[in-house]
């Protein structure tokens, strides 16, 4: 048992040598660390703004013409699920299976909608994450940052570079 517990401590030992020689090595190599909020720059950038009302503007007139068809075909529903019982059987199965591909027809368009605007957005927001890099490249350059981090789970405010890329991206929006 006591063999047991000193190997153990013998690798603890090891161990904490190994990471305070890597920490050594990291320090000498990579002098200069800061952090970006890569979601807080894409939600406050002018350019992600603007993508997003460009968006807005190019399926608003699609979204509401899908809205009031779908309405339509609810109150057209509504209207049969009430009236059904006074129509004769064969009356009946007509307007349901009328109803059945009216609803398979908007859910087409619906999908077809959704694809459609998740192509436009993603295509903005890969045009928009792609000058943001330059930017933030362009920043570690001229500050001689060594490293740039976007995903972190703790990093304290003093190595925080989104609030400068905010800046410039601003700059240049306005340019």
């Amino acid at each position: 048992m006591l063999d047991f517990v000193a190997q153990r401590m013998k690798r603890c030992i090891t161990t904490l040598v190994c990471f305070l020689l890597l920490g050594s090595v990291v320090e000498a190599h990579a002098e200069k660390i800061a952090y970006v909020d890569a979601r807080r720059l894409i939600d406050q950038a002018p350019q992600g703004k603007l993508e997003v009302s460009k968006l807005e503007e190019a399926f608003s007139v699609r979204n509401r013409e899908l809205r009031s068809k779908f309405e339509l075909f609810r109150s057209q529903k509504s209207e049969f699920e009430k009236n059904s019982v006074l129509m004769s059987t064969e009356e009946a199965e007509e307007k349901a299976k009328g109803l059945r591909y009216l609803q398979r027809d908007l859910e087409r368009e619906q999908q077809q909608y959704n694809e459609d605007y998740a192509e436009v957005r993603n295509e903005g927001l890969a045009r928009l994450e792609n000058m943001i890099s330059r930017v933030i490249v362009q920043i570690a350059q001229k500050d001689n940052i060594d490293l740039v981090l976007q995903q972190v789970v703790y990093a304290s405010e003093k190595i925080n570079l989104t609030d400068d890329v905010l800046k410039e991206l601003e700059k240049q929006f306005n340019q």
